[in-house]
């Protein structure tokens, strides 16, 4: 009987690695940004800089939100237009008063992209 036993369990763990093997590359798994996002500055708007997120780079990653107000953002990346590679985190802070963003983040990891780099939204 533990015979029996520990061979149909070895047989399954056997199965259930051929059957569900891992598909991602191991660029996916770098700490480099995962989201590919376009900046928007407007001295008009309430929102003085804010960044759509238009695609990512790792299948892996989730979408909470599509427009974002980063905090610390890099004077060097607030550019009208510019596409970014980067990481986020939600933050705590309180966005300025009248700005529909669907969240307030920190930006990590940022680095200047192209805009047909990545998986694309739309």
């Amino acid at each position: 009987m533990k015979i029996t036993l520990f061979s149909l369990l070895i047989f399954l763990a056997g199965i259930s690695c051929q059957t569900n093997p891992c598909k991602m590359t191991a660029d996916e798994f770098t700490v480099k940004g995962s989201y590919l996002g376009k900046v928007h500055v407007s001295k008009k708007d309430t929102c003085p800089v804010y960044i759509t997120i238009e695609g990512v780079f790792s299948k892996s990653s989730m979408v909470d939100f599509h427009t974002i107000y980063p905090i610390n953002l890099e004077r060097a990346f607030q550019k009208d237009g510019l596409y970014i590679r980067f990481n986020y985190t939600i933050s705590r802070a309180m966005s300025p008063e009248g700005c529909k963003t669907d969240g307030v983040v920190s930006i990590e990891n940022v680095e200047k992209s192209k805009a047909t780099e990545g998986f694309k939204f739309r």
